[in-house]
């Protein structure tokens, strides 16, 4: 698996948060059996079978309503919201005064990141030495199923020769795998 190249952008001075999305390689399909016309819009797609708050997905199929599609991995994905188990919102789009119906979720389920461990590390240049190592409770948070939250904070003590840095990820059985890594770039405040 190769690690997504992510550039690490931080303003010195400022609070840096990132949500970091990990999913499973696989994709789930679900029909969706209607579209309110509401704003923001309305997905009734039954057993959906997404269990955290929100999550990454792309529609396919949607007629009536273009801006809905969105063809998956070759588009970004819309942000939906969880409303109950055969609900689901998109709050940047309105659906108001529209017939839409039909189509498709498709989405990728995060990955079980129970009783992992993560760790980001940041060097002077790729392969170079060690200059950072956060570890969970450090500015790393397991916040929900598949999603981890990074916050770097104003009185940070990030070093300003990080020029390079990776986030990997340790499951209980042993594996690990390290999902982001790229350049860091540190502007002025």
């Amino acid at each position: 698996m190769q690690p997504a190249s992510v550039p690490l952008c931080l303003t010195p001075g400022t609070t840096n948060r990132s949500v970091l999305r990990v999913m499973q390689p696989q994709f789930v399909y679900r029909a969706v059996a209607a579209i309110e016309a509401t704003a923001p819009v309305t997905l009734n797609v039954p057993g959906h079978g997404i269990d955290t708050g929100s999550w990454h997905c792309w529609l396919t199929g949607v007629q009536r309503m273009p801006e809905l599609n969105r063809e998956p991995l070759r588009q970004l994905p819309h942000r939906v919201t969880v409303v109950d188990a055969d609900t689901l919102a998109i709050n940047r789009i309105s659906a108001t005064g529209t017939t839409a119906a039909g189509g498709e979720l498709v989405y990728q389920p995060p990955v079980d990141l129970t009783g992992c461990e993560v760790e980001l590390k940041a060097f002077d240049k790729p392969g170079g030495s060690e200059l950072l190592s956060m570890v969970l409770g450090s500015g790393l948070e397991i916040t929900g199923p598949g999603t981890i939250e990074l916050e770097i904070g104003p009185a940070a003590d990030f070093p300003s020769a990080a020029k390079w840095y990776w986030i990997e990820v340790r499951f209980p059985d042993g594996s690990e795998y390290r999902y982001w890594q790229g350049e860091v770039k540190q502007g002025s405040a």
